[in-house]
């Protein structure tokens, strides 16, 4: 009898993932979106970094967190460089904060809570994805500038507009 009820709480006991360790050499984010002239894309690489994260593990409390200067994005020219930092209310929040913690690998993918501080709003993503590549850890985030609080910029008298979507990628380069 004790024998079969010790092989029923086996059965019905979840298997405990496995822990592990991640190295970040370098992390980068980029914004991109849609105008009525045609895409955007704004990078920010930190290179040079180097972090060790502990996967499944949450005792660590171990978190990956950094900030990024508004001003060293790069859009790709001066006129794209000076609308998306003016868009970002870079004069008011010349810094975004990036934090990611509680990493979790379930079904081949790491979960972890994202944290985003930009432009004055504090967003929160408790179960974000990141997919594992072979540069990295990579994931995706869309917003639209509601959210942000921001409005859409337009040019031209509005002959040039920015989609209300907003593209976010988080890559954590191994």
């Amino acid at each position: 009898m004790n024998s079969l009820i010790f092989l029923i709480l086996l059965i019905l006991s979840s298997p405990s993932q496995e822990e592990g360790e991640l190295v970040i050499l370098h992390q980068k984010v980029q914004v991109s979106g849609n105008t009525s002239l045609g895409k955007f894309n704004c990078d920010y690489i930190k290179e040079g970094s180097f972090d060790t994260l502990k996967v499944n593990n949450p005792k660590a409390g171990q978190a990956l967190s950094f900030q990024i200067p508004i001003r060293s994005f790069s859009c790709g020219n001066f006129i794209l460089n000076s609308d998306f930092r003016s868009t970002l209310k870079a004069d008011q929040y010349p810094f975004a904060e990036v934090k990611v913690n509680n990493f979790r690998q379930k079904s081949g993918k790491i979960y972890c809570h994202l944290f985003l501080d930009l432009a004055g709003k504090r967003l929160e993503f408790p179960d974000f994805i990141l997919e594992k590549r072979k540069e990295g850890l990579a994931g995706n985030l869309i917003l639209d500038f509601a959210t942000l609080g921001l409005s859409p910029p337009k040019k031209l008298g509005g002959l040039i507009k920015v989609e209300d979507q907003l593209d976010l990628q988080l890559l954590l380069g191994m």
